[in-house]
């Protein structure tokens, strides 16, 4: 009899670790994992669920984060929630799938998807994360010395960092992070400029690491002659594809469209016409340099910003162009005065050859004079001197008295 009830409570103690076990290893094999999903800010999303369809009516129900946030009866009337519906058609084929409409901050959390069945309970989860991706970034200098890089409307908070071309190790920016009323963040960080030209390259990473944008900034000086041809030098980093090329012009504060350019498409829009243009071959390469034709001081001085756009990336070169045309007037002054000496000098000779010839007149007449009495002169002492060697034609050569 003993025996009896110790084989009965050994079989009845394996019976139950054999029960115990298959439930354990049912549970395991039925349990679904959770699925995540991102959803966009203020776009549509679909949380999933999935269910073995049948013939018997189903309750479907969602929580989140433990609350009940929609139930719905098949063959009953859907509630009446702007915000979030189900696939009513689809749930027949065993789709439970939850739409949030206009998806927002608030719908982040964990989410349960029960279906239940006159026979089965179907459990799910949903972890749900909402993004409001980095859709802009902008980086320039203001008034007081500082180069300012910001982006706004973005969830979760991004991450911003800073860096130059030649790498600089002593930079100090300051950044400030604030939140609006909708929970979406405004970033804005500044950085002093360094004495040195320096390319100033701003970085913001989403926090999802779903996205990286960057932009960076470099401003130079050129000067430039009146009258005279300019190049406004400006390229691409390298390996930039599928980019718009802008040049704009500033000057009182008043901003001009010069051109843009589109390396898809290969066109360009020139709106300074023949006074300006890019060579095509070499935009397509990343050279977007600026040519000007035929400077003018007062027309062509000012302010120059060349942007290169793609995809999460903008690259600035701001010029400060300056035309001398200082030279210009002084070689127009030059120029004249050394046509009033020229002037002067054609009238000096001038002078002197009239002078020359008066003289040469005169000097001409006073000897045409002088040899005239001279001759004059000799001619009186020749008729003397011919007088008294001539004898007389009457008077003997010879004779006693002469003797």
């Amino acid at each position: 009899m003993l025996l009896c009830d110790i084989l009965n409570r050994s079989v009845s103690c394996t019976l139950i670790w054999v029960y115990s076990l298959l439930w354990i290893l049912s549970f395991v094999q039925s349990k679904i994992p959770d699925v995540h999903v991102t959803c966009i800010y203020s776009e549509d999303c679909i949380l999933p669920c999935s269910f073995p369809s049948s013939d018997d009516k189903v309750l479907i129900q969602w929580y989140q984060q433990e609350e009940l946030i929609y139930s719905f009866q098949e063959d009953e009337a859907e509630p009446d929630d702007s915000s979030i519906s189900l696939f009513t058609d689809e749930v027949s084929n065993g789709n439970a799938s939850l739409l949030l409409k206009d998806s927002r901050t608030k719908n982040r959390g964990r989410y349960k998807c029960t279906v239940k069945t006159s026979k089965t309970v179907e459990e799910s989860y949903v972890i749900v994360k909402v993004e409001a991706p980095i859709s802009r970034i902008s980086i320039e200098t203001n008034p007081t010395g500082y180069v300012q890089c910001s982006t706004h409307g973005v969830f979760p908070a991004p991450v911003l960092t800073w860096s130059t071309e030649p790498q600089v190790s002593s930079l100090q920016p300051v950044t400030r992070m604030s939140a609006d009323s909708d929970g979406l963040y405004s970033v804005d960080s500044t950085l002093k400029k360094q004495s040195s030209p320096l390319t100033y390259i701003c970085t913001i990473i989403s926090k999802y690491s779903s996205q990286t944008w960057k932009a960076s900034l470099l401003q130079t000086e050129i000067a430039g002659k009146d009258g005279q041809d300019l190049i406004i030098p400006c390229v691409a980093p390298k390996k930039m594809k599928n980019f718009n090329l802008t040049w704009t012009f500033a000057k009182t504060g008043k901003n001009k469209d010069i051109l843009t350019y589109n390396s898809q498409t290969r066109t360009i829009v020139n709106h300074w016409d023949s006074d300006a243009e890019v060579e095509l071959d070499k935009a397509q390469m990343g050279d977007g340099s600026l040519y000007l034709d035929d400077l003018e001081g007062s027309k062509y001085s000012g302010n120059y910003t060349c942007m290169f756009s793609g995809p999460q990336v903008k690259y600035t070169v701001q010029t400060s162009v300056n035309i001398d045309s200082s030279q210009a007037v002084a070689q127009t002054g030059k120029s004249k005065s050394n046509l009033w000496v020229l002037a002067v000098v054609v009238a000096g000779v001038a002078l002197l050859g009239v002078l020359y010839y008066i003289y040469r007149k005169y000097r001409g007449k006073s000897k045409t004079s002088k040899n005239s009495g001279q001759d004059t002169e000799m001619q009186a002492v020749n008729q003397d001197k011919r007088a008294e060697e001539t004898p007389a034609e009457d008077r003997p050569l010879n004779t006693k008295e002469d003797s």
